[in-house]
């Protein structure tokens, strides 16, 4: 046997590996030591589609192979995006450290008397032709030191995401004692902003609000 062309091989021993056995070997040696220490059936972000391919659904990307994911899994844009994940889950839980949390604000309580009196009627802007609802609200036994406040509230948020029809939101409006008030009204086009109006009557106890749809 020829073994000429075989640099630095000895005569009775195996040929020098060429780079595809080499690369062979070390992705077998490494698919071993990490499994050694990872589990990819307890791992959340992996998926194995129709093909037969592992997808990582933390970093949107493709693997051949598992030891090609584990490897995936040791490098950096993984680990930055597992650090992003905890923070979102993080601030969705409403998880806050002490040093961010104000001790000194109270929680505000107080005894409620009920739904305040109300009209809601259907406006039309003289200028433009929008349409447009106002609300009056009659506050006779509001605290001496509130002022109603309003918010428009999505209906997903309002329900907390247990309904997400788009099609309508709530207009919710707060005036201590009494309980908060929320209005359905249709989410078809969005509320031009600088025509939003609101003014508190102190003499008549009277809350007025008003707004104008886009079309």
């Amino acid at each position: 046997m020829d073994y000429q062309n075989r640099v630095g091989s000895k005569k009775g021993s195996g040929g020098i590996a060429g780079t595809a056995e080499t690369n062979q070997y070390r992705r077998e040696r490494l698919k071993t030591l990490l499994q050694s220490k990872i589990n990819i059936d307890s791992d959340p972000y992996v998926f194995k589609n129709h093909l037969g391919v592992l997808e990582c659904k933390l970093c949107l990307t493709t693997h051949m192979s598992e030891s090609n994911y584990i490897t995936h899994t040791t490098g950096r844009r993984h680990q930055v995006n597992l650090m992003r994940r905890a923070e979102i889950e993080k601030r969705q839980n409403g998880l806050t450290s002490d040093s961010n949390i104000d001790k000194n604000i109270k929680k505000r309580y107080w005894k409620s008397i009920g739904k305040p009196q109300y009209k809601a009627i259907k406006i039309r802007d003289e200028e433009t032709s929008k349409k447009g609802l106002l609300f009056v609200l009659k506050l006779d036994k509001i605290k001496s030191d509130v002022t109603p406040a309003y918010k428009f509230v999505s209906n997903k948020e309002f329900s907390r995401g247990k309904d997400n029809d788009t099609s309508f939101q709530y207009l919710v409006i707060s005036a201590e004692p009494y309980e908060n008030i929320a209005f359905k009204i249709p989410n078809t086009s969005s509320i031009i902003s600088n025509k939003t109006w609101d003014y508190w009557d102190v003499d008549t106890k009277e809350y007025c609000l008003q707004f104008f749809y886009s079309s």
